[in-house]
């Protein structure tokens, strides 16, 4: 008995309940979805004289036509391909060895198997898009039956579809920019890195057999990094930019390679090797390109959804109140995936009640996506899946654009962080990398979710993307949504993998465990490849030294002059807080607010000159009744090559004890000797503070006088800007329109080019058939003028190119036995044919003369046939 077997449909794709071999399903008819503009007729010709016509696939053409013009395409690839060529219509289903062709002002798409079709209306965004539109459509069918070929033409169009297909594992081919006519829309889809191979039109069908046949291109697979070129080309990359792309998959890398080539316009990779060793600029095109930063607002919105009502949800309930959510997102690219997350708390804290805190960590090793998400100014377009109610929430309009709330934006972090070399953070409650690791090989994927793993809290969740896994570390997690794959860490045990050692931490030194950002002018990192036992000494040392400050160093603070703190040892960690503060580590942001004072004043004497050591009580608020005694012993540690060091040292009473049990002397009281010495500063301060006011008032005054001059100079402005700005909308909107017009207009004019050689042909053709009938004819308009005429009657009777639009009467032929001018007067009045005959220059010669149409009103037009030995 066959199992019963249900389905979901769910964003297009669908998901059976139960396995099924995939031989038991109906098998996709292969769809060649190709996109043209202008220069597009005769790349169509040649691919289509190359295309099997009894393959069994569906070929789609989709073009920019004219509403006003009837497209003769059909005709034209009618003489290249004997498949049937048809128009589309709604409702109308694919069909294999068919050729289908878009109508004029429609915009086509495909629902399964069936087109979707509607008219353009007049609120529709110009210009048409209609190749992206069908691309879109198409890129939910099964990728491997399913490719996109974009031709020649200008502009944009098919590029963003392309892409979705793309994302979505199918082939996109894309005609090589040399070949075509008009490049840019070959170029856009290649330099959007959508493109799967470019190549020349009739080089296209063999293409897509072996596409059809193995589910992959060739080209599109890529190579390894076995060729000495591809190693030059990663070690290059490697000494400019400090990312090693050898632990990438190679055939992505190799693809992006080979289309960095292509635009390039170079042959062999020798040539290209060459060039980015010569050139900066074409070595930073090649790493943006290889840096793959495809990221959105609310991408796949029902994983959100798993993950607010799965993850966030979970996180705020059960964990502290008090204690900070902690959130990474490894490989942010332009940062709209932190912004997304945040916001989902944001939105559970506010549904839930709470004002929690929480910080979002958010890096990327590629700088330029880094500032772009730290600048948090987005297109309207950028945010089209955010919510209208979040996006007035979370987003102020600002012209054409929206920035980031600053409220949001102060949750989150962004630095360039290289997450195969540089050390995890830690106490994390959510690691959100979603669609990063299908990028790199098994290896570096293992290390990878192995410091994913270490920097988690146990309960903590990891959030990927949904063709990724966890391989040899399923173990360590519970899955909480299979199909999103959002896993809960259920192991308290921390693992590192043992390669995460072999890995350059850049822009630290040896044995930090805090995460700092490598500087723009960071030293090169080292190689990857170090040796082992080197690792192990400077792993062993550093634990030596580490264990030593834990057993010797006292509970103390290590601060600059200038209050900045650079390190605390023992009992001090717990008056030292940088959960909330990852960023400015400063007396102020992150010590204890009752040690502020004691502080303050050492930094004051410091910067005195008082260098001696001095010792003060406080009294430390913890949140309990009784305030705990704290003596604080300050004392500095001389200069540095950074500037002065400072050292708080700090005795935290348990129970209240008195210090001078333990053989300490009582300490003077010298509040008020602090009160003074940081009064004086003060005095100092309040003097130099008036000074500045003083000068600011009077830069203010002159300011003022100098802002109503440019307030009047800006208002003026400001109405000239939105006239400009109105009539640059109604340009940039016309400019769109004449180029939408001017593409449908280089189309009719190479059909019409094609028309004219096609009736050429069928010129000479009559005439050849004329000759070899030894028939000669004339013919005349309404005015007995002569319209053209036959070479065998010309030859014969010395008839010339200016003998056109000449009248009968004038130039002959004259021949004896009849007055030809008269006869066709006479003919074209009457609409009765007349036969002549009789003899011309010795020899037989019959002529008829007939009038051309029977409808029109006299005098009509008349043409003369002649026949007969005289004629040859």
């Amino acid at each position: 008995m066959l199992p019963i077997i249900t389905a979901k449909l769910q964003r297009g794709h669908i998901f059976l309940e139960e396995d099924v071999p995939l031989t038991s399903l109906p098998e996709t008819l292969p769809l060649v979805s190709i996109g043209a503009s202008a220069g597009g007729l005769e790349p169509l010709e040649r691919f289509f004289e190359a295309a099997p016509a009894t393959a069994g696939w569906c070929f789609v053409v989709v073009q920019h036509l004219s509403p006003d013009y009837r497209s003769k395409m059909d005709e034209l690839l009618g003489r290249k391909s004997p498949m049937r060529i048809r128009h589309i219509d709604d409702g109308a289903v694919l069909e294999p060895d068919t050729i289908f062709l878009n109508r004029p002002n429609t915009i086509a798409e495909i629902e399964g198997d069936t087109f979707r079709t509607r008219t353009y209306q007049p609120d529709d965004a110009l210009p048409h898009m209609p190749i992206d539109a069908f691309l879109h459509s198409v890129s939910l069918r099964d990728p491997k039956r399913t490719v996109a070929v974009i031709l020649s033409g200008s502009g944009s169009d098919g590029t963003r579809g392309a892409g979705a297909l793309r994302r979505n594992g199918g082939v996109v081919l894309v005609q090589s920019p040399a070949e075509a006519a008009f490049g840019a829309m070959p170029e856009s889809v290649l330099s959007m890195g959508n493109g799967s191979s470019a190549m020349n039109a009739a080089d296209m069908p063999a293409a897509l057999r072996e596409v059809f046949a193995t589910g992959r291109l060739g080209a599109d697979d890529g190579g390894d990094f076995g060729s000495n070129a591809s190693k030059r080309i990663l070690r290059l990359l490697e000494d400019q930019h400090h990312v090693d792309f050898s632990a990438y998959k190679p055939e992505s890398v190799q693809r992006r390679i080979e289309r960095r080539q292509q635009l390039r316009g170079l042959s062999t990779i020798e040539d290209y090797v060459e060039l980015l060793s010569n050139s900066a600029a074409a070595l930073d095109e090649l790493y943006q390109d290889l840096l793959i930063g495809v990221t959105e607002f609310y991408r796949d919105p029902d994983a959100i959804r798993v993950l607010r009502e799965t993850a966030i949800a979970a996180l705020i309930r059960k964990s502290h109140e008090e204690t900070p959510l902690r959130i990474w997102v490894p490989g942010c690219a332009s940062g709209e995936e932190a912004y997304t997350i945040g916001i989902e708390i944001s939105e559970t804290l506010r549904a839930m009640g709470q004002s929690r805190r929480f910080r979002i960590i958010a890096t990327d090793v590629h700088r330029r996506s880094i500032d772009v998400a730290s600048a948090g100014v987005y297109s309207e377009a950028a945010l089209q899946k955010v919510p209208d109610a979040l996006r007035s929430r979370y987003f102020r309009k600002h012209r054409d654009q929206r920035i980031v709330d600053p409220d949001l934006r102060q949750k989150i972090i962004f630095s360039v962080h290289d997450v195969l070399s540089d050390p995890p953070f830690m106490h994390l409650d959510l690691v959100s990398c979603r669609n990063m690791l299908i990028y790199l090989n098994d290896g570096p994927q293992a290390r990878v979710i192995s410091m994913f793993l270490f920097g988690l809290r146990k309960n903590g969740y990891l959030f990927l993307g949904p063709s990724e896994t966890l391989g040899k570390y399923a173990n360590k997690f519970e899955v909480e949504d299979a199909r999103w794959r959002l896993f809960r860490k259920v192991s308290g045990q921390t693992v590192v993998d043992r390669s995460m050692l072999a890995a350059p931490l850049r822009g630290r030194p040896a044995g930090t465990s805090a995460p700092i950002t490598a500087p723009e002018d960071a030293p090169a990192r080292v190689p990857i490849l170090r040796e082992v036992t080197e690792l192990r000494d400077r792993d062993l040392l550093m634990r030596g030294y580490d264990a030593l400050l834990k057993r010797h160093a006292p509970s103390s603070i290590l601060l600059s002059s200038d209050g900045r703190v650079l390190s605390w040892f023992g009992a001090a960690s717990t008056v030292v807080d940088t959960m909330n503060n990852l960023a400015d580590w400063t007396v102020e942001d992150i010590v204890h607010p009752d040690l502020h004072f004691p502080i303050n004043v050492a930094i004051e004497r410091q910067r005195q000159g008082q260098l001696e050591p001095y010792t003060r009580k406080v009294l430390l608020d913890r949140g309990t009744d009784v305030p705990q005694d704290c003596t604080v012993r300050i004392e500095s540690l001389g200069r540095s090559s950074g500037g002065n060091l400072i050292l708080v040292s700090l005795d935290l009473q348990t129970d209240g004890p008195d210090p001078a049990a333990d053989g300490a002397a009582p300490t003077p009281d010298t509040g008020s000797e602090d009160t003074s010495l940081l009064g004086l500063r003060i005095q100092e301060l309040d003097r130099d503070l008036r000074l500045t006011e003083e000068t600011l008032q009077h830069v203010t005054e002159r300011l003022e006088i100098s802002s109503e001059e440019l307030q009047a100079s800006n208002e003026e402005l400001q109405a000239s800007n939105e006239e400009l700005q109105a009539s640059n909308e109604e340009l940039q909107s016309a400019n769109e329109e004449l180029h939408a017009v001017n593409e449908e207009l280089v189309s009719v004019s190479a059909e019409h080019e094609r028309k004219i050689a096609m009736l050429s042909d069928l010129n000479e053709g009559t005439e050849l058939v004329l000759g070899v009938l030894g028939v000669g004819v004339i013919f005349l308009d309404a005015e007995r003028r002569i319209e053209r005429y036959s070479a065998l009657v010309a030859r014969r009777f010395q008839l010339e190119a200016q003998d056109i639009a000449r009248r009968l009467t004038v130039i002959g032929p004259r021949v004896p036995f009849a007055d030809l001018g008269a006869v066709a007067d006479t003919v074209a009045t009457t609409r009765e044919q007349k036969m002549l005959s009789g003899e011309f220059e010795g020899k037989d010669l019959f002529i008829t003369v007939r009038p051309v149409s029977d409808t029109e009103d006299p005098p009509a037009r008349t043409v003369l046939i002649f026949r007969g030995p005289a004629l040859l």
